[in-house]
């Protein structure tokens, strides 16, 4: 399942389809700093992660067979706790990949702004994705498939200790990143289409889908989902928002001898 988000993940980030709007009428644009600082970011992130995770094994937690008793689990997660359905990790694993396709409705642009938007998504996605998988590191909690039978768990997530990283949902950060993503930036280079709650809601709701069927997968708890949409949905927005800035906002930022200057002048 890791593998093949990662697998997703790459291809996103250098899919380089994208088209614009007008010269004088683009909503985003692109600066060297800001984008050295929010690309690099999201490098250091996702690339800090791979790192830890599979070359230096931090935090990797063995099963030791140990028994888990639903009782433990706290009053809000314990009504949404499933065992483990091999169908719907798919289906979820499906669903996540189409979500995190929506981004290419912003096809209906023009060509000359599809380095921006393509930069801005990927940008997105590694921010995201680096984030959560560094919480999963350092918050070890177990995945609610492993409250009950033993014969129905997942053999290569027991292996791989990803039966210890249930929080926060990896799926639903990512399928809510790119959800809010699509919805904001569309809304943004469209203001006047008849298109854009079609398209909010479309997207919401496969990202809504995709933390349905990780609940119902046994992967998640209810508070594993709304931590990863809390990430995804706060990313989706704050990336793509920044860039809003120098074109409508007038703020200068500039790399001097001294530091970072950050100029700000509100229209």
């Amino acid at each position: 399942m890791k593998r093949f988000l990662k697998a997703c993940f790459s291809a996103i980030c250098f899919f380089l389809t994208f088209q614009a709007f007008t010269e004088n009428e683009k909503p985003f644009s692109l600066s060297p700093v800001k984008d050295g600082i929010l690309f690099g970011s999201g490098v250091l992130l996702s690339g800090g992660d791979l790192i830890l995770d599979n070359v230096l094994k931090v935090n990797r937690q063995e099963y030791n067979g140990k028994i888990y008793d639903k009782d433990d689990v706290n009053a809000f997660d314990r009504p949404f706790m499933n065992s483990y359905s091999h169908s719907r990790d798919k289906a979820a694993d499906f669903l996540l990949a189409a979500t995190m396709a929506t981004p290419a409705v912003l096809a209906f642009t023009e060509q000359s702004e599809w380095f921006t938007a393509a930069t801005m998504y990927a940008e997105t996605l590694l921010i995201a994705n680096g984030i959560k998988e560094l919480t999963k590191l350092a918050v070890n909690r177990t995945r609610p498939y492993m409250y009950y039978d033993a014969s129905t768990f997942p053999e290569d997530d027991i292996d791989e200790g990803d039966w210890a990283n249930s929080f926060p949902s990896g799926h639903s950060t990512i399928a809510f990143a790119s959800a809010t993503f699509t919805s904001y930036t569309f809304s943004k280079y469209f203001p006047e289409s008849k298109w854009r709650i079609p398209i909010t809601a479309g997207a919401y709701s496969m990202a809504i889908g995709v933390a349905a069927l990780r609940l119902s997968s046994g992967n998640h708890f209810m508070t594993d989902v709304l931590a990863g949409a809390t990430i995804g949905t706060l990313t989706g927005i704050l990336v793509p928002w920044l860039h809003t800035f120098n074109q409508n906002h007038d703020v200068n930022i500039a790399l001097l001898g001294n530091g970072l200057s950050i100029n700000f002048k509100l229209n």
